[in-house]
């Protein structure tokens, strides 16, 4: 008598059942890490986008306008014209009024129109995290 070789297709079946049951529970719980991931990457965007607009306002010698909006949109301009904009991907609060300040020919962070400098900062909350970037009163700009 020959000996049958192969699988049945009780046993495809089950391999089946147990891969669906590993990926119903793997599946949520990366999505919940992905999500976290997403807030302390925005945060460490948003950080990238004021230190670019920083750089800008020395090397032009003149002021540059950042933009913050509450659901994470930015915008950078200079003396009218749009330098950057672009999405941060998770909502943003600001301490600046608007969610708006100007970084001087010295690099310093200012409300738009302001001649002092301004501390302040921006709390961006993920899904599952929440990070804050730091504008210090010397211009410094940091993740939290």
């Amino acid at each position: 008598m020959r000996a049958e070789r192969g699988t049945t297709m009780f046993e495809v079946v089950t391999a089946l059942a147990v891969v669906a049951v590993v990926a119903a529970v793997a599946v949520p719980g990366a999505a919940r890490v992905r999500a976290g991931v997403s807030g302390a990457e925005a945060a460490r965007r948003l950080a990238l986008v004021l230190r670019s607009a920083q750089a800008e306002a020395q090397s032009r010698g003149g002021r540059v306008l950042v933009e913050v909006a509450g659901d994470g949109d930015y915008r950078v301009t200079a003396a009218g014209q749009r330098l950057a904009s672009g999405r941060l991907g998770a909502a943003v609060q600001s301490t600046y009024p608007g969610g708006a300040l100007e970084f001087s020919a010295r690099g310093w962070a200012a409300l738009p129109g302001a001649a002092s400098p301004r501390a302040g900062h921006f709390t961006v909350a993920g899904a599952t995290s929440t990070r804050t970037v730091v504008v210090q009163l010397s211009g410094c700009v940091r993740c939290t």
